[in-house]
């Protein structure tokens, strides 16, 4: 989809002058930021030192942009800053890993870790839904939710040819979407589950519901109780038309100006 840019503030002179994307990554003795064996927030499976890495060095990066600098990680600052306030992280295993990376940052700044929990008491997993950690000292909730397509999952429908297992509906964002809304920062990413791996493997493919079945008249379409089922759709067009919608919710539904939105881009690598 076309992108859109938003005019920064010129009072804000860091952000104005600074492209933060271009630069390197430089070693720095001062890393890390937080020790991730000591955050109960960092999973597991991550946590290098405990699963058995012994060099230290690769802890020890930080990113240098060209022209700029940017602020080391102020914590006691930024927690005053956040105070009642809600960050919402949506999207795959990237947003959930940056969420957590998020928490034990800002649990650094805080004396009595008992005052940081998890609001339902669920474990870090990466099947789980919702998570959402509240720091009580500071009214700060930091949520994260698994929506790793953004646009809505769902079943086959009824008398779908058989390949068809599943199905994500390109012109509807995730019902969940309801529960983002009423937030300060709002952080997505989605990428990695729209390739041939995530989607064909698991036999996915893409709908349409009643209302835009117009949409995908020069593909392939099976008519199935009421919805168009798109069979012959490239997976850079159903990106395309999934972040559309997801545009076309942030324009309608969010109120920017209270809550500020980040897309976070396709990395080439996963991990």
């Amino acid at each position: 989809p076309a992108v859109r840019t938003y005019t920064v503030h010129e009072s804000d002179d860091l952000v104005a002058k600074c492209n933060v994307f271009y630069g390197k990554w430089i070693p720095d003795e001062s890393y890390p930021l937080y020790n991730a064996s000591q955050c109960p927030f960092a999973e597991r499976g991550f946590d290098c030192v405990v699963n058995g890495r012994r060099d230290r060095g690769y802890q020890k990066w930080r990113w240098q942009p060209k022209n700029c600098e940017i602020p080391r990680f102020n914590v006691q600052e930024i927690l005053g800053k956040l105070h009642g306030k809600r960050i919402v992280f949506v999207g795959d295993s990237l947003s959930r890993t940056q969420w957590e990376s998020m928490i034990c940052l800002l649990m650094q700044g805080v004396q009595d870790k008992r005052n940081v929990y998890e609001i339902n008491g669920n474990k870090i997993t990466k099947r789980i839904r919702f998570l959402g950690v509240y720091f009580s000292s500071y009214n700060l909730r930091v949520d994260f939710y698994r929506s790793v397509f953004l646009v809505q999952p769902g079943s086959a429908p009824r008398h779908a040819p058989k390949r068809v297992k599943s199905t994500v509906k390109l012109d509807k964002l995730d019902d969940m979407s309801k529960e983002w809304i009423d937030s300060d920062f709002l952080i997505f990413n989605s990428g990695h589950w729209w390739t041939p791996t995530k989607l064909f493997d698991i036999a996915v493919y893409a709908s349409f519901s009643p209302c835009c079945s117009n949409i995908v008249t020069k593909y392939r379409t099976a008519r199935t109780a009421g919805r168009s089922l798109k069979l012959g759709m490239g997976i850079a067009s159903a990106f395309r038309t999934a972040l559309e919608t997801w545009v076309s919710w942030v324009e309608s539904s969010v109120n920017r100006n209270r809550t500020r939105v980040f897309f976070r881009t396709f990395e080439s690598s996963h991990w």
